[in-house]
């Protein structure tokens, strides 16, 4: 696996930049990375991707140096072990809300010792073989990101206790499914939502995990990012589409 440069990023405490494809397709994935995009999430929880479709987006994301994250369906070891094999850097991980659920995501992401991940060399991620399974094991326990979404109030009542277990790299606040989970579907400004998003960014600040969130505006990313998150993921591909054209259709028609 080659360096992770989101990872690299991180950790001089940059803020980073993606966004979610939901069209399955590598030109989108490319059109990203041209934009200047830090990384992309390839959404199989919400998108109609199929495996194929995802590891060609993945090679997109290789191509130009942008590092791919593919949120998975389900927290289970075979769809965390299917998207990794596609030689994604990282993979997303949907409703994380307790110590167990979030131990069992890191261990189906790391090769023993850390975890209990999946072998076969015979897979991209792999090189289809040419790479040395003990160099693979350990470029990828170094380099896979593990990123865990907190979509309910159990999660951010569970913080510490997820926060506890080794491997995790971004705790990622889901800010519509947490103003759903306190009662007030959609109304993400809800103060019962902001502090539970601030909770989150302080907690993980303190155990150095990243904090990371999800905004469909620029003006409401920006002040995230003050706030201190570091991984932002700005809209999804086909609402930043549909705004483009609508704005140009208004323009044009004056």
């Amino acid at each position: 696996m080659k360096p992770n440069r989101l990872k690299e990023k991180l950790s001089t405490d940059s803020p980073c930049l993606g966004t979610f494809a939901t069209i399955p397709n590598p030109s989108v994935v490319e059109m990203i990375a041209y934009a200047g995009f830090d990384f992309v999430i390839i959404d199989m929880e919400h998108g109609v991707m199929d495996l194929e479709s995802v590891e060609n987006m993945v090679r997109a994301a290789d191509i130009h140096g942008l590092t791919s994250i593919v949120r998975v369906p389900e927290n289970s070891e075979s769809s965390i072990l299917r998207a990794l094999e596609t030689g994604a850097q990282g993979v997303e991980v949907p409703h994380v809300d307790d110590r167990e659920s979030a131990r069992r995501a890191v261990e189906a992401v790391k090769y023993y010792p850390e975890g209990r991940r999946g072998v076969s060399p015979y897979t991209r991620a792999g090189g289809y073989s040419s790479i040395p399974p003990s160099e693979h094991f350990t470029t990828s326990n170094r380099e896979t990101m593990v990123i865990l979404h907190i979509e309910g109030r159990k999660g951010v009542e569970n913080l510490d206790e997820i926060l506890a277990v080794k491997g995790v790299d971004v705790l990622f606040a889901g800010p519509y499914d947490l103003s759903q989970s306190y009662g007030v579907p959609g109304r993400i400004d809800d103060p019962r939502v902001v502090e539970g998003m601030n909770i989150l960014i302080r907690k993980c600040r303190e155990r150095n995990v990243y904090p990371g969130t999800f905004s469909a505006s620029v003006e409401m990313a920006k002040r995230w990012i003050a706030a201190g998150i570091r991984y932002m993921a700005y809209s999804v591909d086909v609402g930043i589409f549909y705004e483009a054209l609508k704005n140009s259709v208004e323009i044009i028609r004056g």
